[in-house]
């Protein structure tokens, strides 16, 4: 489907939907959780409500003020299923493989072509706004839990302020003197990350990896499962890359050229390698 043309399943009744849901399979080469109810849709099965709801918003706040190509959400539906809470109704990107089974078989130039558009992607990703961009986390009326590999496989927080999020980092940095005074890791010799690393926060997807880039028979690179994205500092969409390139061992190919699509954060990585922490290390 292409963006912004209408879907019959647009006019199903919510309770459609739902039955259409509980007797569809799992889509089949994704790693989400995501069924196929027509030729044209699929719906993504939430953890819970609250991060139902914020991905939704986030999906909205990308196609609204960007020029990347994300699926269409065409409504989301608080229902309880086997997976959790909540259903997200999206368009199906027809014609496409992952990126990580696309990219050997492209050429320079189509890796380059890739890398460009990421590049072009973040930066748009950074000029989304929103009346809570000044709260650490997920978008949503209040508060929400932050998911990713930056802050290990279980949700951190929720942060009502930057202040919140810089104490979490600095309570990290005295874990890891403490392990280091019991004998059971190396001293990080370092010190808490500065104040001025959380100064501000940008719109960041937060889990990029080869997976959730999408391209299609057109070379239209798609960006989804915007489950993660939130508002963070600067810095953390990288590390995301990179842990997710790491955990997932991507080929050395792509792990090259992440410093060359989301600003490098190479003091913040070896601030994060210093207190022990890291893909291997969570």
């Amino acid at each position: 489907m292409q963006r912004g043309q209408s879907s019959e399943s647009d006019t199903w009744t919510d309770e459609k939907i739902i039955r259409a849901v509980e007797s569809a399979p799992y889509l089949g080469g994704s790693d989400d959780k995501l069924v196929q109810i027509s030729e044209d849709t699929v719906v993504k099965l939430g953890r819970d409500w609250d991060s139902t709801t914020s991905e939704a918003l986030a999906m909205e706040l990308v196609r609204k003020q960007t020029r990347i190509a994300v699926p269409r959400k065409r409504r989301a539906i608080h229902h309880h299923h086997p997976e959790g809470n909540g259903l997200i109704v999206m368009d199906l990107i027809r014609n496409s493989q992952q990126l990580r089974v696309a990219w050997p078989s492209l050429s320079f130039f189509g890796k380059l072509k890739v890398v460009l558009t990421m590049r072009l992607y973040l930066r748009q990703l950074r000029r989304i706004q929103y009346s809570s961009s000044n709260t650490p986390g997920p978008p949503g009326p209040r508060p929400l839990p932050c998911n990713g590999l930056q802050f290990g496989y279980d949700a951190k927080g929720p942060f009502p302020t930057t202040s919140a999020l810089e104490t979490y980092f600095r309570n990290e940095h005295s874990l890891a003197e403490d392990r280091a005074s019991r004998g059971w890791a190396p001293s990080p010799n370092c010190e808490p990350l500065d104040t001025s690393a959380f100064a501000s926060l940008v719109f960041t997807h937060n889990d990029l990896n080869m997976r959730n880039l999408l391209l299609d028979d057109q070379h239209v690179l798609w960006v989804v499962d915007w489950g993660f994205s939130g508002f963070y500092p600067p810095w953390l969409e990288y590390l995301g890359m990179i842990y997710a390139s790491q955990k997932d061992q991507d080929l050395e190919s792509w792990k090259k050229w992440i410093g060359h699509m989301a600003e490098p954060a190479f003091k913040v990585e070896e601030w994060m390698k210093r207190i022990g922490y890291g893909f291997f290390d969570l």
